[in-house]
């Protein structure tokens, strides 16, 4: 599968799971998991590339055509954002994992870090290692997908951060799920989405009229996307106060 192929089904994937209301979230309930000291938060699966997303574009009335003229353009922003992150050294798994561990920390918990291998990109894993192995408590798990988005072409929707996250705490004994949920920072794909889920509103002082004026400004671009990650992992880690 190609890079943009996976991408792709990463988010269609996360999306799912915002629509799906046949799954809803699992809220964590501290008095029944007093046991629960320590995490081990598993790899999490974030791409190394991110996403210059538009949820609404003229191609879209133009069939087959306009969908691979869309489809052109995404990508080489896609490229372009990526260069624009790389050079200003912003790691998005890093980010993650270290926003993640402060998260969890702040909220009282140890954490161990658990490498894991993902076959299934965009998804929770099914199994979950034994409690023996690593001697934790409980497992964390998350899928990430982020870049920025722009609901049209129109100065008046401009391209701002996002991250979607799709997370679940399960207990290492025996794998019963303790907290199910999916946090959204700038929910602008997700929207017609289940209202069951977190979503957080993007600072508007990270806003571009157009991707234009995103790749005039690589610095503020990346501060961006760090906040987007900054609020994403603090909220996940209000997930289990």
């Amino acid at each position: 599968m190609t890079t943009s192929l996976w991408k792709m089904a990463a988010l269609c994937a996360l999306l799912f799971v915002a629509g799906c209301a046949s799954k809803p979230a699992v809220p964590f309930d501290k008095s029944s998991a007093s046991s629960i000291k320590t995490i081990g938060l598993l790899t999490p699966d974030v791409p190394s590339e991110p996403s210059a997303a538009l949820a609404s574009s003229p191609g879209q009335s133009f069939g087959l055509i306009g969908a691979l003229i869309d489809a052109g353009i995404k990508e080489g922003r896609d490229s372009s954002l990526k260069k624009i992150l790389d050079g200003q050294q912003f790691v998005a798994d890093k980010a993650f994992t270290e926003g993640l561990t402060a998260s969890l920390k702040a909220r009282g918990y140890e954490v161990k870090l658990i490498p894991v291998s993902r076959e299934d990109h965009g998804s929770l894993l099914k199994t979950y290692p034994s409690a023996k192995d690593n001697n934790v408590d409980a497992y964390l798990d998350v899928v990430a997908f982020y870049g920025y988005v722009a609901a049209g072409v129109a100065a008046s929707t401009p391209y701002r951060p996002f991250l979607y996250t799709d997370c679940k705490l399960v207990k290492a004994e025996d794998g019963s799920v303790l907290m199910s949920d999916s946090v959204f920072y700038n929910p602008v794909l997700a929207a017609g989405g289940s209202t069951d889920h977190v979503t957080l509103a993007p600072d508007p002082a990270y806003a571009f009229a157009s991707f234009d004026d995103l790749e005039a400004d690589p610095v503020k671009a990346a501060k961006g996307e760090s906040v987007a990650f900054a609020s994403t992992t603090d909220a996940i880690g209000n997930l289990l106060r």
